[in-house]
């Protein structure tokens, strides 16, 4: 969300609190005409994008910009050049996302090196496939029945005020959200009473979540700078998977608009997020049809224990009992294109996979399949969410626990960063993969190139030490032929693009029945047998660095070798 806060400018007070809620009144003419040059520091940090979140080809606009009679001009979406407008009705510029902009927070800025060439704002690109679908929404059981109502009488309240000074587009959406029947909500963890005292901090840097206030009602004097900065949600008593959701049946509206309007008007009580979660991440072939065993013995060095008495849940595309996802069109690896006969037209299966190569490495363990993704690899937020409430849920009632995550994003989900927090908090490490070079498709230099919830790592730490394990890796593949960093891994080979650092490496190639599989969706569960491997004899979860040298192997034996 952007951290700018606005300049209030003759603000129509329309409905006592819609007036702080929400920067949708038009700015005086003494504000429009205020000279770039003499604007202060803080009006230039006063400026800000609504919405907040869009995806390519969407509109945003930038209100409170003191212009000096520009009417139009130039504009940098991360790297992307896009063009600015002023929009008559509001008097706000108003641009479109570049078609190739990259997921994820994106800086937005002026071209124009004289005027507000110190201005940056961010903006949270959608991807595509999210412009227009559901949005899911949490909120606490408590609410859910007054919500319906409270929810019409806002949007209704900000609809009349917003008829005469809005942009057109955004009164459509307002209006067409007004009149949506909210379906009826479901638990987040069937079954589980929600718990009234705080989420244990696991002695993990920032996993605590905050226990809100007592809910007040709205009032009409609340203060402008809390609610142009609404306070991002916050689950009460810090027990997020005691929440309930609802799947808001949106599709045809911009996702971005409702998102950011329902933040701005709900900022705190509810949490809402797209209903689809990014995808399962995806050369002479080094090592041809040989065994995933030999693979993890040569590069792993040997590695010692069997990961029994420890569950390894695989959230992809998998459950217990199918995998029906398949590989459209050909695979391409190594410049070589499998099948090379019709009758094998696709690659089946990716968390099955997944899942026999965490047991390959940690043969003894327990398999638990969460299937989170479709037959066409397009995963759901509420299904991840869930999966991970679930662990979370196991693991307090005992037990050792891994989670492998292949699926991930640009787009920074509320509800998995939450409920990833909470299985830190239950004590369960999660490998997550790194992306894939494809994640970066289209980029170009100034872009960021993100992939979440790998992207979070760092902020999974147990400690500030600066070789404290993290409860979340964020895994890299390693090419098993150059013993180094793969050609396929997000942002190689890609200059320019700005993009995080995984936390450890892992090899990422292997050969299930006649086909490769390759990439960073097999790297992650690699390490998630390794954790497993340790749970089985250490207390606690090992430090894996990030080893980077050409030749050497990605994971240290202190680790891989450490069980009988």
């Amino acid at each position: 969300m952007v951290k700018n806060t606005l300049r209030l400018v003759r603000w129509r007070w329309v409905a006592g609190w819609l007036c702080v809620m929400l920067p949708l009144a038009a700015g005086n003419a003494a504000a429009q005409s205020a000279q770039v040059r003499g604007s202060s520091v803080s009006a230039q940090m006063q400026v800000r994008l609504f919405p907040q979140v869009a995806a390519p080809g969407d509109t945003v606009w930038i209100t409170n910009v003191p212009r000096g009679g520009v009417e139009k001009g130039g504009l940098r979406v991360g790297g992307q050049l896009t063009a600015y407008t002023t929009d008559p009705v509001s008097g706000w510029l108003r641009f479109t996302v570049p078609e190739k902009a990259g997921g994820g927070p994106q800086s937005v800025g002026f071209t124009d090196t004289d005027f507000q060439r110190s201005l940056m704002l961010s903006l949270t690109v959608l991807p595509p496939e999210s412009a227009a679908q559901d949005t899911v929404a949490y909120l606490p059981p408590d609410l859910q029945v007054e919500f319906p109502k409270l929810y019409r009488q806002r949007l209704e309240q900000l609809l009349s005020g917003c008829q005469r000074s809005c942009p057109p587009e955004l009164t459509v959406t307002i209006k067409s959200l007004a009149s949506l029947e909210i379906p009826a909500p479901q638990p987040l963890t069937p079954g589980r009473q929600p718990r009234k005292s705080a989420l244990p901090s696991a002695q993990v840097t920032g996993l605590r979540v905050p226990t809100l206030p007592p809910r007040t009602t709205v009032n009409p004097n609340l203060s402008l700078k809390n609610l142009l900065r609404p306070p991002a949600f916050q689950p009460r008593s810090g027990d997020f998977c005691g929440q309930v959701a609802a799947l808001l049946p949106i599709s045809g509206l911009p996702t971005g608009q409702v998102i950011s309007l329902l933040n701005l008007l709900f900022g705190g009580m509810l949490g809402t997020d797209p209903s689809t979660y990014g995808h399962p991440t995806q050369s002479q072939a080094p090592y041809q049809d040989g065994p995933p065993a030999t693979i993890i013995q040569t590069f792993l060095d040997r590695p010692t224990g069997s990961g029994k008495g420890v569950v390894i849940h695989v959230l992809d595309t998998a459950s217990n009992t199918e995998d029906p996802f398949v590989t459209p069109g050909l695979v391409n690896y190594y410049n070589v294109k499998y099948p090379d006969s019709p009758f094998k037209p696709t690659r089946p299966f990716h968390g099955s996979i997944a899942g026999q190569v965490a047991q390959t490495v940690a043969p003894g363990a327990a398999l638990d399949y969460h299937k989170v993704c479709d037959k066409n690899g397009v995963c759901s937020t509420l299904d991840t969410v869930k999966a991970l409430c679930a662990v979370a849920e196991e693991a307090r009632h005992g037990g050792k626990h891994v989670v492998s995550l292949s699926v991930g994003g640009a787009y920074p989900a509320l509800g998995v960063q939450l409920a990833l927090r909470e299985v830190a908090a239950a004590g369960v490490p999660t490998a997550a993969s790194y992306g894939n070079r494809d994640d970066c498709e289209g980029l170009v230099k100034g872009d960021r190139c993100n992939h979440y919830p790998a992207d979070w790592s760092a902020n999974f730490a147990v400690s500030r030490s600066r070789n404290a394990p993290t409860m979340l890796l964020s895994v890299a593949a390693w090419d098993i032929a150059t013993l180094q960093t793969a050609t396929y891994n997000r942002g190689v080979g890609n200059p320019g693009l700005i993009s995080l650092p995984p936390s450890v490496q892992a090899p990422g190639e292997f050969w299930f029945g006649g086909w490769p599989y390759f990439g960073t969706s097999f790297a992650a569960p690699v390490v998630a047998g390794v954790l497993a491997d340790w749970m089985a004899c250490k207390p606690g979860v090992p430090f894996l660095p990030y080893v980077n040298t050409p030749g050497q192997l990605p994971l240290p034996q202190s680790v891989v070798r450490a069980c009988p």
